[in-house]
């Protein structure tokens, strides 16, 4: 699709190109002249007035060759026109599809992974694909520095249903050291249909001597009822290991925030009913992983306030405590 857009944008400007030599070639034909060179003596010596030059450089005789020449161009120049509109109108179409995340009827379902062995210049970006009644697809990765412009693409891979495989990975190179760049994945099936999983992202070292911190996440939560929620989030242990990874959440927003700063460990944090609760989702994370954690027994029209949070050892080997931000969901009537 990529090469069938940089050729209609060729055509086109080369459409363009072709329909200026035409406008000229006609301005001169029927206007030119007779601004810079009047008719004197073209009748048995009579000399006739600005009137008479205008009609007569204007109105051409029937089948001479200046009315066919004129009519011959104007035919050529509105083809031209005509074909420069369609090929905008698919250009423009295509930007619309590439610019939408999802077009609502890809048979294949595809979900985007945190990245993983990052260096000061690379990643490997990975992602995972259902296929549901699709027999193959291609799948890739879009990513860049802005999050609203993933203006890079990595090589398309083939990937089988009978490969047995749904995950699949890129390595990425060339990127800048400590810069954060936001990547998803995407998937085409076999009738061309695009489905792109959500955005996650991923900061590359710096070059800087000493241990990068663990990166984490907290992300939306999903599937709310009246009484449950699926929380999400992502650690990535960078430079450290054997991270222990669990949720905080309740109805005291504060409690949830100052988890990170009153604790050191995942056994030191104290649960406080209703208002704060926690959950252990990994005891020994080397890498990173996406979490996802099912609550239920809760209030009905109630506000809830969650984190994610990894405990690990730091630099000095002491116990440590890194959360994500402090997200918020109601729970139904």
């Amino acid at each position: 699709m990529k090469t069938i857009f940089k050729k209609a944008g060729g055509l086109l400007v080369a459409l363009a190109f072709a329909l200026t030599l035409v406008v000229p070639g006609l301005a001169f034909a029927d206007s030119q002249s007779y601004q810079s060179n009047p008719w004197t003596g073209a009748y048995g010596g009579a000399s006739y007035g600005t009137p008479y030059q205008y009609q007569y450089q204007y109105q051409y005789p029937t089948g001479s060759p200046y009315q066919y020449q004129f009519q011959t161009d104007t035919v050529y120049r509105q083809y031209l026109l005509n074909v420069i509109a369609q090929l905008q109108a698919l250009l423009d179409s295509y930007r619309i599809d590439r610019d939408r995340d999802d077009d609502g009827d890809s048979e294949i379902e595809i979900t985007t992974r945190s990245a993983t062995n990052i260096e000061d210049d690379g990643a490997r970006l990975r992602g995972e694909i259902d296929f549901n009644s699709s027999d193959r697809a291609y799948a890739w990765f879009e990513y860049g520095e802005d999050e609203d412009d993933l203006d890079e693409d990595t090589p398309h891979i083939r990937i089988d249903e009978d490969d047995d495989d749904e995950d699949f990975s890129v390595r990425v190179t060339d990127l800048d050291e400590d810069e954060r760049f936001f990547f998803r994945a995407v998937g085409e099936d076999e009738d061309g249909r695009i489905d792109r999983g959500s955005i996650k992202n991923f900061r590359t070292d710096d070059n800087g001597g000493g241990d990068d911190e663990p990166d984490v996440r907290t992300e939306e939560a999903e599937n709310i009822t009246d009484d449950s929620a699926e929380l999400h989030g992502e650690v990535d242990m960078n430079d450290f290991r054997n991270g222990t990874v669990f949720f905080v959440y309740g109805q005291d927003e504060d409690q949830v925030d100052d988890v990170e700063d009153d604790y050191d460990s995942y056994s030191d944090v104290d649960e406080d009913g209703d208002d704060l609760q926690k959950v252990r989702v990994d005891s020994d994370l080397d890498g990173s992983e996406d979490y996802a954690l099912d609550i239920d027994g809760l209030d009905s029209n109630t506000d809830y306030f969650f984190a994610i949070c990894v405990e690990y050892e730091d630099e000095d080997d002491d116990e440590t405590l890194t959360c994500g931000s402090t997200e918020e969901f109601e729970t139904d009537n």
